[in-house]
């Protein structure tokens, strides 16, 4: 089936939860003024995508994230440009060649994936269609996943997004994602787009052709108006079968409110800094979060496994949005987990983030639990009704119970203590700036203050060529001990990386990376236990002198002040300038 809509109406964010959510298998396609560029989902993952009529290579991603280089894609491209004769497709040929890891492979479809969906994100017009009946592929026991968690994925295009409209707001220049994947082959002929063209686990040269579902796609002029509300009707039916249509309409309308209700203007930004991680194997409640949280702009991510749960939260914190972590009840009908379970991972996660906020759903009778959740360090326990004699007023309840959860999320603030006394240390520090002398005194103030935040932290100086450790924290050396000398570290730039896309941006950089560059700096300095990193430049006379690096070190990823960082690497900045200009004045003073 053949579903057809406007953005207008349905955001592509909303897409992709809804699709996640009830499991769909097809192709999302948009088309608007710029072009057309389509998002492929298997039983709800996202396993490829098209960025705005090709104008993005899956070739070029990989050659400017250093996976290949320019002479090995023009190689795979003279192979494969007889691929309806047979030839192979790009990746399947690259991997085979020995040119590309299949995990770099993996890495340049998720930055595909992700430039798409931030593409799409500043779109609030045009025509969507979503194909159910498409080939899409449909997984298999090959033992390697190919297929990207949606949740994950958008919630790394949200923190670009988040990112692009900041720096766009400050007045900084934003290049379009066609200018910073420019094709490094123009005019080479690429191997023709399939139609639909996918990018799947058979383009990575990881499973059989006989595992893609053989479908007939209906003639395009038959299609249906995609009514989202249908799909939430269907969902509903199947989790509350057991209730009466009354009481299942009721439900439904408690839904449409808020799909029918868009977000105020302004509102979705406001929001923009925390998202809902909801652990529960509940399908109706998770299915119901989603939707009515998405009015007030807060994403909502499930995950029903302990693993899931840390990796979410560890990628929201890396996304720079807090998570409020949300437990459901224990035990009950529907099969939640033992009380003993979610105490456990309730105290690992407040152990591993003691900052992340946590929410506990519990039935009212459950007076103990109740207690100890408070003891433990919950900020707040929300009574969640049960269906437990099935008297009535279950469904009633739970409306209730997710409008009052919906308030609570909408209207949650952080507790501002750690805020504040970083704003009070950022006072502190440029005041002391206008007292320093030399340069690396500057640069020292924002190096102890990157390891106050992190655990680890790294100043290196540009130099031709490379980067040149100067001083560090908490690397060789407890922090506690203070700064020591780093000059056996060396950074190579001849090879694009994310130091060199910080120098040449100038812009700060913070979030998950498995760089190689890193990896051979991790080799030197011991991998951190989470891949979240920040670098900050430091600018004198428009151009950057030094970076600064930071990492958590053995610890588990923290909420940051990354504004309170760059504000403070700009005023660093500013007293090399002047302690620069000091010196030449004095120098002058001398030979006069």
């Amino acid at each position: 089936m053949a579903f057809t809509g406007e953005l207008e109406h349905l955001h592509i964010v909303d897409v992709i939860q809804l699709v996640h959510t009830t499991r769909k298998s097809g192709i999302f396609s948009v088309k608007g003024d710029r072009g057309e560029s389509t998002i492929v989902f298997s039983s709800g993952a996202i396993v490829g995508a098209n960025h705005l009529n090709d104008s993005v290579r899956i070739g070029t991603i990989l050659v400017k994230m250093g996976a290949i280089s320019v002479e090995d894609l023009k190689q795979a491209l003279d192979a494969i440009r007889d691929i309806a004769a047979g030839g192979e497709p790009l990746l399947a040929a690259l991997i085979q060649s020995g040119k590309l890891k299949q995990e770099d492979a993996l890495k340049g479809l998720r930055t595909l994936v992700e430039i798409t969906i931030v593409e799409l994100m500043g779109w609030s017009k045009g025509t969507f269609t979503f194909d159910t009946d498409a080939p899409v592929y449909a997984g298999g026991d090959s033992g390697t996943d190919v297929a990207l968690d949606a949740q994950m994925v958008l919630m790394d295009a949200l923190r670009v997004f988040d990112e692009r409209e900041r720096d766009r707001a400050n007045g900084k220049d934003v290049p379009s994602f066609e200018s910073l994947y420019a094709e490094v082959l123009p005019g080479q002929a690429h191997a023709p787009r399939e139609q639909p063209s996918t990018i799947t686990a058979d383009l990575l040269g990881l499973a059989d052709v006989e595992r893609l579902e053989k479908k007939i796609p209906r003639p395009v002029s038959e299609m249906e108006l995609f009514d989202p509300l249908a799909i939430h009707r269907q969902k509903i039916r199947e989790l509350l079968a057991a209730f009466s249509p009354e009481e299942q309409d009721a439900f439904v309308a408690f839904l449409q409110r808020s799909l029918d209700r868009k977000a105020a203007p302004g509102g979705a930004a406001k929001q923009s800094g925390k998202a809902v991680v909801l652990f529960s194997s509940d399908k109706l409640i998770r299915h119901s979060a989603m939707t009515i949280c998405k009015e007030d702009g807060v994403p909502v991510f499930s995950a029903e496994e302990e693993n899931d749960l840390e990796r979410t939260v560890e990628q929201c914190l890396s996304a720079m949005r807090m998570p409020i972590v949300v437990f459901d009840s224990p035990g009950g009908e529907g099969g939640g987990f033992p009380e003993e379970t979610i105490i456990a991972l309730r105290n690992r996660i407040r152990g591993r983030h003691p900052a992340v906020p946590l929410v506990q759903f519990a039935a009212p009778q459950q007076n103990d639990f109740i207690l100890r959740s408070y003891s433990d360090g919950v900020w707040a326990v929300l009574p969640k009704p049960t269906n437990e004699g099935r008297n009535g007023s279950y469904v009633s309840g739970t409306i209730q119970f997710l409008a009052a959860f919906k308030s609570y999320i909408k209207d949650f603030q952080y507790r501002p203590d750690a805020a504040d006394r970083y704003i009070k240390e950022l006072k502190k520090d440029i005041k002391a700036l206008r007292e320093i002398v030399t340069p690396s005194d500057a640069a020292l103030v924002l190096l102890i203050t990157v390891a106050d935040m992190f655990e680890r932290a790294i100043t290196f100086i540009v130099r031709p060529g490379e980067l040149a450790g100067e001083r560090a924290i908490g690397v060789t050396s407890d922090k506690s001990e203070g700064p020591t000398h780093a000059d056996r570290l060396r950074i190579p730039l001849a090879k694009p990386s994310v130091f060199r896309e910080a120098i040449e941006k100038g812009q700060v950089l913070f979030g998950e990376s498995r760089d190689g560059i890193l990896t051979g700096l991790f080799q030197q300095i011991g991998a951190p236990l989470s891949p979240s990193v920040v670098l900050l430049p430091v600018i004198s006379d428009r151009k950057v002198v030094a970076v600064v690096y930071g990492d958590f070190g053995k610890k588990a990823a923290q909420p940051v002040q990354i504004d309170i960082l760059e504000i403070l690497s700009q005023q660093v900045g500013i007293s090399l300038e002047y302690a620069l200009f000091r010196r030449h004045v004095a120098k002058a003073a001398q030979k006069a």
